[in-house]
């Protein structure tokens, strides 16, 4: 009896062993991280279109690896875990990716055009763009775009050359990078992944379980020696965030002022709702678009001491389906500041959440009051309070 009371002792502690190696590591644990590497067992090899034996791609010194798709693959009559596609002839060569685009920095650090969509743009102080082309470290960019921005974007990330030496043992210069979503099966054609072969320094990420998630490498014997494929399995794959596709656009067109007003909104009135399910908001709530609002037109943040009157300036404008405003005018008499004030509302656009009716993003007529303090002479000294109006009579004309 006493052995079966012994065994089952065991069995709890490797259940309890077994429960602390499972669920116990934090996302930055090595646990999530190769401990050796492999060599794409059960891939397909496919070189100019046609599946060659692993072993035989050191017969052909210029292969060149195209992409990798992850997923099971029938190839030949067989089916494979996933394919890995090199070429010899430049009709097999993947196309070039992100060329003709300008260089981005952020906070004066330049950036690649994937991490330039992560910023928060309700944090920008400045964007600034240049149009003359410029070459750095031998590659030719369209122009540049500088943003400056509140957000420390680089404080919680690691960049692409320290994540590998860290994470994988490996130098920088032995690595090819797969850099892949984490979803388990294909959809469509971006599900695969892109290869990343140089300019590391762009690329920077967050080691968590709303980025990278885990790392894999791969051996590949080329007939000039071993390089690895590094898979980084990452949650923001090609992410972007609101609003941070306008870099994206036309550098001719970007408005480096009012980024995120859209001077020349053609209204249809029937398409604008008043009322809908979710109210567009400015993100992080009214206090903080107010301290922006202050912070842009060189206001304190709290109200001065001194003697002062209260006075209010009404304005209305429309937010689009992608939280882009448009149509602003103020609909009182014109009094001292109201001119900044409207430009600073121009200024901070980028701060507006979009309205949804019915599951999706529609068109609305955005009509609100600021209180503000002025001074004797008609000069506003701080912005105090913000109410929204709408198409009903209101008693309370109160901040």
């Amino acid at each position: 009896m006493s052995k079966y009371i012994l065994l089952f002792i065991l069995v709890l502690s490797g259940l309890e062993v077994f429960s602390q190696s499972a669920y116990s590591h934090t996302p930055d644990s090595a646990a999530m991280f190769p401990k050796k590497y492999g060599a794409f067992e059960h891939y397909a090899f496919v070189l100019n279109g046609k599946v060659i034996e692993h072993q035989t791609l050191v017969a052909n010194p210029e292969a060149q690896l195209n992409n990798i798709f992850p997923y099971p693959i029938r190839l030949g009559g067989r089916r494979y875990l996933g394919a890995v596609y090199f070429h010899t002839e430049a009709r097999y060569a993947p196309p070039v990716r992100d060329i003709n685009l300008p260089a981005y920095f952020i906070n004066g650090t330049q950036v690649s055009p994937y991490q330039i969509r992560l910023i928060k743009m309700e944090l920008y102080k400045r964007i600034a763009k240049s149009t003359q082309d410029t070459t750095i470290n031998g590659i030719l960019y369209r122009g540049s775009i500088h943003v400056d921005t509140e957000e420390n974007f680089f404080a919680h990330r690691i960049s692409l050359p320290d994540l590998i030496t860290k994470y994988t043992g490996l130098a920088p210069d032995e690595v090819i990078i797969h850099w892949h979503h984490t979803q388990y099966r294909y959809i469509y054609e971006g599900d695969i992944g892109m290869i990343i072969e140089n300019n590391f320094p762009l690329y920077s990420f967050t080691i968590s379980d709303l980025s990278v998630k885990g790392v894999r490498v791969d051996r590949v014997h080329f007939a000039k020696g071993d390089r690895y494929v590094v898979h980084l399995n990452d949650n923001s794959y090609k992410s972007s965030l609101p609003k941070t596709g306008l870099f994206m656009g036309d550098l001719l067109t970007l408005d480096t002022i009012f980024p995120c007003y859209v001077p020349d909104f053609d209204v249809q009135e029937d398409g604008i709702f008043n009322y809908v399910e979710v109210e567009p908001r400015p993100k992080n709530g009214i206090d903080f678009y107010l301290k922006k609002l202050s912070s842009t037109m060189g206001l304190p943040a709290v109200k001065p001491s001194t003697a002062t009157q209260v006075d209010s300036i009404t304005v209305q404008f429309i937010i689009l389906k992608d939280g882009m405003i448009a149509n602003l005018k103020s609909v009182v008499p014109d009094k001292p500041g109201h001119g900044n004030m409207l430009n600073a509302i121009k200024k901070n656009a980028c701060i507006w959440l979009s309205s949804v009716q019915g599951g999706r993003p529609v068109l609305f007529r955005r009509k609100m009051v600021i209180f503000y303090s002025k001074d004797q002479k008609g000069n506003i000294q701080s912005l105090d309070g913000l109410k929204y109006r709408y198409n009903f009579v209101q008693t309370n004309n109160k901040p």
